[in-house]
């Protein structure tokens, strides 16, 4: 009889072990589970990884488009910088420093005098007087002027002039035509001595954020880079931001850096934020029947299948099925990578499936670049199923034949 009733007990505990059993659980009695989905499970084609995947990628591929203007041969030769305002203007009126405030008067030459005319030392009628550059500073002599808010300059004889907009060369045409009325054929020079009007700002994983001047001299992405002391180790030049009006256009300055990719090198203008982050973003996840799930950092923004596997200490031979490995692919939508109109494709992923049984899959695997947050997933081979199945339910089985057997 005690024997009936500790069976008895023992049944009626392992009957209800859930209940008392160790481990997190989350008591779902005050969850409404009664919704259910709006519309039926999408299906999504899988590609294969093989050779032909390649050749097609190979044939499909477009050369880059640059978000924006970028710096050329063409550009860098077209360049002009336009004044702004507090911009500071030097102009020089030659024969008249009288305009200027900067000449100098020079005694007559003799006839036969040695040496020749320089800049510091030009000849010149006798009692004549002209502006002139000393050779000891290096400096000219000349008018500075700053460009006033309303985008003006004040210069003698020709009173206020609108140069906001305009280059060295339009307001030295406009000076000209203006002191023409009173000087006869004057020969001016106008040059941006102090440039203020026009700011980039480079924020981000670099040695020294800092604000650029936008100069004479046009300012692309990667200059920008380089004048801030260069990017840090960490940084991730695959996804370098240019903030325009409020939009952000992305950068592959990697790509830039690798193979001279001039449709990246963006030329930079008035009030841009240049952010250079770092790579928490440029990753990869590696989940299944792997060794050691993680996931692993790009290096340059790059990173194969290969190197994937091989960073996880590749799959787990008891359980893994080669001939089922995905690679599961989020499009961002800011790439432009929208394949139907309307449709929102970061919900609607790329499913890429490699089989390593067969015996080029090594070799496709070290060609097969992953991009960020992509998700490779190796799949659970079926006997490693039915294994974990008989584990579940063994505990269960014992436990009835034991309490069998007591009974007995």
């Amino acid at each position: 009889m005690t024997i009936r009733i500790l069976l008895a007990g023992l049944t009626c505990l392992s009957l209800g072990a859930c209940a008392i059993a160790p481990g997190p659980f989350l008591d779902s009695d005050r969850l409404d589970t009664s919704r259910q989905p709006q519309y039926a499970a999408p299906k999504y084609e899988v590609t294969p990884i093989d050779i032909a995947y390649f050749a097609q990628e190979r044939a499909a591929a477009k050369p880059s488009v640059c978000p924006l203007k970028c710096l050329t041969p063409e550009e860098r030769a077209t360049y002009d910088y336009q004044i702004g305002v507090n911009d500071q203007l030097t102009i020089i009126v030659w024969d008249h420093p009288e305009l200027t405030g900067g000449g100098v008067n020079l005694p007559p030459i003799p006839q036969g005098a040695a040496g020749g005319a320089t800049p510091g030392n030009l000849a010149s009628p006798q009692g004549s007087t002209i502006a002139a550059l000393s050779p000891s500073t290096g400096g000219e002599s000349g008018l500075a002027v700053r460009v006033a808010r309303d985008g003006t300059i004040f210069f003698p004889r020709a009173g206020r002039v609108k140069v906001l907009g305009k280059t060295t060369r339009q307001v030295q045409e406009l000076l000209t035509k203006a002191i023409s009325k009173t000087i006869r054929d004057p020969q001016i020079d106008v040059r941006v001595s102090g440039f203020n009007s026009q700011i980039v700002q480079v924020t981000g994983n670099v040695r020294n954020p800092t604000p650029e001047s936008i100069t004479d001299l046009p300012l692309s992405v990667l200059d920008a880079i380089n004048r801030a002391g260069g990017a840090q180790t960490d940084a991730d030049l695959q996804d370098v931001g240019i903030t325009r009006n409020g939009v952000r256009y992305r950068v592959d300055v990697a790509s830039l850096l690798e193979t001279g990719d001039p449709n990246q090198n963006v030329i930079l203008k008035d009030g841009d934020l240049v952010d250079i982050p770092d790579r928490s973003n440029s990753r990869v996840f590696v989940l299944g029947e792997v060794v050691r799930p993680t996931s692993l950092p790009m290096n340059r923004g790059k990173l194969t299948l290969a190197d994937a596997i091989a960073g996880v200490n590749s799959l787990d031979v008891r359980n893994a099925d080669p001939r089922s490995i995905y690679v599961i692919r989020g499009v961002d939508k800011s790439l432009g990578a929208d394949k139907s109109p309307g449709a929102d494709r970061s919900l609607a992923p790329d499913v890429y499936r490699l089989d390593m049984t067969q015996v080029d899959a090594i070799m496709l695997m070290t060609q097969f670049q992953l991009q960020p947050k992509d998700v490779v997933y190796v799949q659970v081979a079926s006997v490693a199923r039915f294994n974990r199945i008989l584990d579940t339910i063994t505990p269960a089985l014992q436990t009835l034949f034991f309490t069998k057997e007591l009974a007995r």
